[in-house]
């Protein structure tokens, strides 16, 4: 299955506030790479363990695991990702970080350095110079999922339960063990596999922003 990025929401008892989200100082200086004139480099926060906008959680555990797969892969604009030939960079390196939250939650987080071709592509390279393009969202392929509701586990759509995907985002009573519960319908991906990371202009996840960035001028 495939997911994209979406904007996080916040869940009681589940998500951390706005407030509390936890940007870490990640820089350029972070990575080791070697710099090419006529290219932009770039760093973002790509993910975080959070559930998002589309009803998809990434568990801290399944990030720490799968960080890594977003290196090599390629930079596109807007998940214009049909065809290779439209990539504008690739991600050189990534790293993870997490952090403990006043509510008592973990906060993973998957932060990346980028490769942009700003010679060949110059408008792409001046927007993400000016700001005018802020930020990034990720691309994943998902080796199954867990409903939140039921634990009923998805490697394909035709394997969902009747939760998902038509109740994702719903708050459902839930009877199990001859108690009733209140449970909000989201689906928990595991396995990730990073497979693009594009610039975006409009992030929707209030996170995933550009942190640091360079364009390396001809001699």
């Amino acid at each position: 299955m495939i997911k994209f990025g979406a904007p996080t929401l916040e869940r009681k008892g589940f998500l951390k506030k706005a407030g509390e989200v936890k940007i870490h100082p990640v820089n350029l200086k972070d990575f080791e790479y070697n710099e090419r004139p006529g290219y932009l480099y770039a760093v973002s926060r790509a993910i975080s363990s959070r559930v998002n906008a589309n009803y998809d959680g990434w568990p801290v555990d399944e990030l720490k695991k799968a960080y890594k797969t977003f290196v090599g892969r390629p930079v596109f604009v807007e998940h214009n990702n049909s065809d290779p030939k439209e990539a504008r960079g690739v991600v050189l390196d990534s790293l993870y970080r997490e952090s403990k939250l006043a509510s008592g939650h973990t906060d993973g987080s998957v932060y990346c350095l980028m490769e942009i071709d700003a010679h060949t592509f110059p408008k792409l390279g001046q927007a993400i110079m000016s700001g005018q393009i802020p930020g990034v969202s990720m691309g994943a392929d998902v080796g199954f999922t867990v409903c939140s509701a039921c634990g009923n586990n998805a490697k394909t759509e035709r394997d969902y339960c009747e939760h998902l995907p038509y109740m994702k985002g719903m708050r459902l009573d839930i009877y199990k063990n001859g108690s009733r519960k209140e449970a909000l319908v989201w689906e928990n991906c595991h396995s990730p596999n990073f497979f693009e990371l594009s610039c975006v202009f409009d992030p929707a996840d209030e996170s995933a922003w550009f942190l640091d960035k360079k364009m390396v001028p001809y001699a």
